[in-house]
């Protein structure tokens, strides 16, 4: 045995103990272990995104997709689409309660979609099988709604994203289950405050790229770590445009300009997740073991005058930083 393979196998056993060690605050999930149900219906009168249907789907690159410049008429169909997906969020949000379910939830935001003559984007985006992502305790996103119980002290992200007039609407939240640890309050808070953070700096002729080092440094600070392996996009006729909007710090070039609309969305952890990060056999929950995380998703514009958050909640307000 090599003293480099000692040293090598030394640092990942120190790793494993460093899990082993952490504060567990709530049971840990199991792969497969939850039922999920079919997609629910969409009536046929209602107009497909183009992906619908089409058996081999593939994710683009971001980096060789345009940054679109929206005109009016397109900001006024994304403003209808994005005030639509955060109503739509308001709802599910008030779904998220104790003894329900997250497929509870997924009911919720697919019948208020449809009920507005509009599609569910996540039915059949890359085979995605329900309405809704919902991401409970140490799933990072991604989470399909299934039949487990939320319980007290849970939290769930809910991702809501809807098509309608040809344009996708894009945001998501956090919710608490019942008693939730002050830890993770915490670090729910901070993560809203650091997509916050990020929000206000929006304008034009700021590199895109300020928005990963606003929201590192402020994560950071507080004592937590951006996860590096999720990030926002640009959004409208497709779900995911151009560019790719890092919540770490990166090299991108690019420039903010009037007309583009994107989606922060960082997800930040409250510590290392070090190599335990993987994905469920269903091809989609992404986990982070014992690792309890937070995301929160807004669609901005810019404009002259600096940013608009298409996705504003009706009872939403900024947090408070004092």
């Amino acid at each position: 045995m090599s003293k480099l393979y000692q040293i090598a196998r030394r640092s990942v056993m120190m790793r494993h103990l460093s899990y082993s060690a952490r504060k567990v605050y709530t049971e840990p999930l199991i792969d497969g272990n939850y039922k999920v149900s079919p997609a629910r219906e969409v009536p046929e009168h209602i107009v497909r995104p183009p992906y619908v249907g089409k058996p081999n789907q593939q994710f683009e690159d971001l980096n060789e997709k345009p940054i679109i410049q929206h005109d009016k008429d397109a900001l006024e169909k994304l403003r209808i689409s994005a005030r639509l997906a955060a109503d739509t969020l308001s709802e599910g949000m008030k779904a998220a309660k104790l003894g329900n379910t997250t497929e509870d939830i997924d009911k919720a935001v697919h019948d208020f979609i449809i009920a507005d003559d509009a599609y569910p984007t996540p039915i059949d985006y890359l085979h995605f099988p329900k309405s809704v992502c919902t991401s409970v305790n140490e799933v990072l996103c991604h989470g399909i709604p299934d039949d487990r119980v939320l319980k007290n002290g849970d939290y769930v992200n809910i991702d809501v994203t809807c098509y309608k007039n040809g344009y996708h609407g894009d945001n998501s939240a956090m919710v608490c289950i019942g008693d939730v640890h002050p830890d993770i309050q915490r670090l729910i808070r901070v993560t809203r405050e650091s997509l916050y953070k990020a929000i206000e700096i929006c304008k034009p002729g700021v590199p895109y790229s300020k928005i990963g080092e606003v929201i590192t440094e402020y994560a950071t600070e507080s004592g937590y770590v951006v996860c590096p392996h999720f990030t926002g996009h640009g959004v409208g006729e497709d779900l995911h445009c151009g560019p790719f909007v890092y919540h770490t710090p990166n090299n991108v070039q690019a420039k903010m300009e009037v007309g583009n609309v994107f989606t922060i969305e960082p997800i930040i952890m409250l510590h290392d997740a070090y190599n335990m990060i993987y994905e469920w056999r269903d091809g989609w929950t992404v986990v982070a073991h014992n690792t309890p995380s937070a995301q929160w998703e807004h669609i901005i514009a810019i404009h002259d005058d600096g940013p608009e958050i298409m996705t504003l909640r009706k009872d939403e307000e900024s947090p408070d930083f004092s």
